[in-house]
């Protein structure tokens, strides 16, 4: 039997009750696993649903998540204790969410820009440090210009 991966994303009861592969911005990722022999599911998420979808995330073999931290007013603060459970009970999530507190939610970005997937990407570790150094970022010119 093929392994089953729920792909999560945000969105309202109507969203989750007529997901499909196809019917979504993440369409490519559910063509792409369905190339390489894995059945992927929609799972859209919404903390007014919450419990429906922990059920859901127990019957497939991995789970990938696709939420902002930050949406519209929302957090993850119901998403990442959830996510925590479900991966406590078996199927591999990613991304994880003491991952991501780890990493930092776009840290990622300025540790992995040598990898040859991003940019000349800059990380500022205070507010103070972006109101300092900033300003003379947007002075010098773009490398490549």
């Amino acid at each position: 039997m093929a392994p089953k991966v729920a792909v999560v994303w945000r969105g309202d009861r109507e969203a989750r009750r007529t997901a499909t592969p196809a019917n979504n911005r993440f369409h490519r990722v559910f063509e792409e696993l369905a190339a390489i022999g894995i059945h992927p599911e929609p799972a859209v998420f919404d903390e007014e649903f919450a419990d429906e979808v922990r059920d859901q995330l127990l019957t497939v073999d991995g789970v990938l998540v696709w939420v902002d931290p930050l949406h519209e007013g929302k957090t993850r603060a119901i998403l990442d204790p959830l996510l925590r459970d479900v991966a406590a009970r078996g199927p591999w999530v990613s991304a994880h969410p003491d991952v991501i507190l780890k990493m930092g939610v776009k840290e990622v970005l300025h540790r992995t820009k040598h990898l040859g997937w991003g940019t000349d990407t800059h990380l500022y570790g205070s507010a103070e440090a972006f109101r300092a150094e900033f300003p003379e970022r947007l002075r010098r010119p773009v490398r490549g210009c």
